[in-house]
């Protein structure tokens, strides 16, 4: 039996992986993002902003208590009306997924000059029984979605129920550049109810997101796609590099400064937990007396 010509199967094989590139990529860009799965828990429940001057009320801030575990034991919601013109600082938080893992969660709190905190953290939608991995989160698989919380829940539960090491970096931002800033991540969040978006490990994840909204605040600054943008646990450095964090210290000196873990397990579940975590004199000195 006389066998085909080698390059004659090559030539087979090439075009039957275009037709199935092309199949699967078809297939890609057709799929509806989904709108009405039984969502995870603490997923399930989109947050909205209602803007009326400075003020903009945020409705379905989430604030959830979780088991050892970290599923929620306690759910709630409340909503808040917050004075952007009153925000006083702006706070890049990282959250590596291990120690030396390069990829974090990363996200951004607003302080208030009254002295509250508004987390808003940009996460891929999980059905129940999904879970993430790295194949599936550069596929459409699940919708992106924008999450308003309160610190003592998205911070928390990294810190005393995961025991992650998470960093609390200061950004060099005005009030005026955080009162942008909260706009647009807002309005975005607004938008993705109505006309929602496929999550992306590479192109549109926490991190990159966030230099889109920082690029509007300063043209150009971030670059849309990076290396530090798709590993991720090494967007601190890149902030750092850009001018970003408002430190003169070295990376790992402010990788040392503005740890939290430790402080965080000191103080437990306290009314001014982010308070305390960012003052670790006045942490220690409360103790257990704060939980």
């Amino acid at each position: 039996m006389r066998l085909p010509p080698r390059r004659s199967v090559l030539k087979y094989l090439g075009l039957t992986v275009l037709v199935v590139a092309g199949i699967f990529t078809i297939w890609q860009l057709l799929k509806p993002i989904p709108t009405n799965e039984d969502w995870k828990d603490t997923l399930k429940i989109l947050a909205s902003a209602q803007f009326k001057g400075n003020q903009v009320t945020v409705r379905n801030v989430r604030n959830f208590q979780y088991d050892a575990t970290g599923n929620p034991t306690v759910e709630n919601y409340y909503d808040k009306t917050y004075d952007s013109d009153k925000i006083s600082k702006v706070w890049y938080i990282s959250d590596p997924f291990n120690s030396g893992s390069p990829f974090a969660h990363t996200f951004l709190s607003f302080e208030f000059a009254d002295g509250s905190y508004l987390a808003i953290t940009i996460e891929a939608r999980l059905a129940k029984g999904q879970s993430y991995g790295l194949f599936n989160g550069v596929l459409h698989t699940f919708p992106i979605m924008y999450i308003a919380a309160d610190e003592r829940d998205v911070v928390y539960i990294r810190t005393n129920i995961f025991k992650d090491g998470v960093y609390i970096y200061p950004l060099k931002a005005t009030p005026a550049q955080g009162k942008l800033l909260l706009s647009d991540m807002l309005e975005r969040m607004n938008n993705l109810a109505i006309r929602p978006e496929w999550y992306n490990g590479v192109y549109s994840n926490c991190t990159s997101n966030i230099a889109d909204h920082v690029n509007k605040i300063w043209p150009g600054l971030l670059p849309r796609l990076d290396w530090q943008t798709v590993f991720t646990g090494f967007a601190d450095k890149l902030a750092l590099d850009k001018g970003l964090l408002d430190t003169t210290l070295s990376l790992d000196q402010a990788r040392r400064k503005f740890y939290v873990s430790d402080v965080a397990q000191k103080v437990g579940y306290a009314t001014n937990f982010s308070d305390l975590i960012r003052q670790p004199g006045r942490a220690v000195a409360a103790g257990t007396s704060a939980r």
